[in-house]
């Protein structure tokens, strides 16, 4: 483990230097699954997925986006447990979460964790001229919730294909951004039969909701791509 830091109250990133492979191929959107080890009273090893938020081309490393979920066998020993040195065990990768080979524009919808795969599109996109239309809308409760405000907000600002809507459903009083569900700001900025993708990430209710709204501006289900944190 190379590198533990907070992003938030509950939220750390890992960033994990490989060693046997020592370079991993993946396709932005994928995850591994982490294994936490036998610790106090989780009697055996027990694997969980998570989202790699690192670009493929730092293939030497994987970097992950973990939530403390109370009660969680791997979040818990990842927040009280886990220690910069520590030799971690991962598999992977899986999954067929990844942008489609279309020119559409895109929306993205995510929370918290959700933001894993996101962070590591982006940065493939910026890295490789990838310039498809891309609004991201991310929703926190509270401000000490955001994380990567400064550097997706300056991506906005490089990148003239790319709009970050950051908004908060608590009532933080020196917040000048969006306020309301996520699900509410996208209802309210997307326009109706859009033509866009949409990809979604994170907890099953908020994907469930953003699906809801998606459908009634007119988005098919063939457009709509989501990976659920059940």
């Amino acid at each position: 483990m190379e590198c533990i830091r907070d992003l938030t109250g509950d939220i750390k990133e890992l960033r994990i230097a490989l060693l046997d492979p020592q370079t991993i191929e993946f396709v932005p959107g994928q995850y591994i699954q982490l294994e936490a080890p036998a610790y106090g009273d989780n009697p055996e090893p027990v694997f969980r997925a998570y989202s790699v938020s690192s670009p493929p081309d730092d293939n030497g490393h994987v970097e992950l986006i973990i939530r403390l979920v109370p009660g969680g066998i791997c979040t818990t020993w990842v927040f009280e447990h886990l220690k910069e040195g520590d030799e971690v065990r991962l598999t992977g990768p899986y999954g067929q979460f990844r942008l489609s080979e279309t020119q559409r524009e895109m929306v993205w919808i995510a929370g918290g964790s959700g933001m894993a795969p996101f962070w590591s599109i982006v940065r493939h996109m910026k890295r490789h001229n990838i310039a498809r239309k891309t609004t991201y809308f991310f929703g926190s409760v509270r401000k000490a919730d955001l994380f990567f405000l400064d550097e997706l907000s300056a991506l906005a600002k490089e990148l003239p294909w790319f709009e970050f809507v950051p908004a908060l459903s608590g009532n933080d009083g020196d917040w000048s951004g969006e306020r309301g569900l996520i699900t509410d700001v996208v209802a309210r900025r997307v326009s109706d039969s859009a033509d866009v993708e949409a990809y979604l990430c994170g907890s099953p209710g908020m994907i469930d909701a953003a699906i809801k709204v998606l459908h009634d501006k007119g988005v098919g289900d063939d457009r709509i791509f989501y990976d659920k944190f059940a």
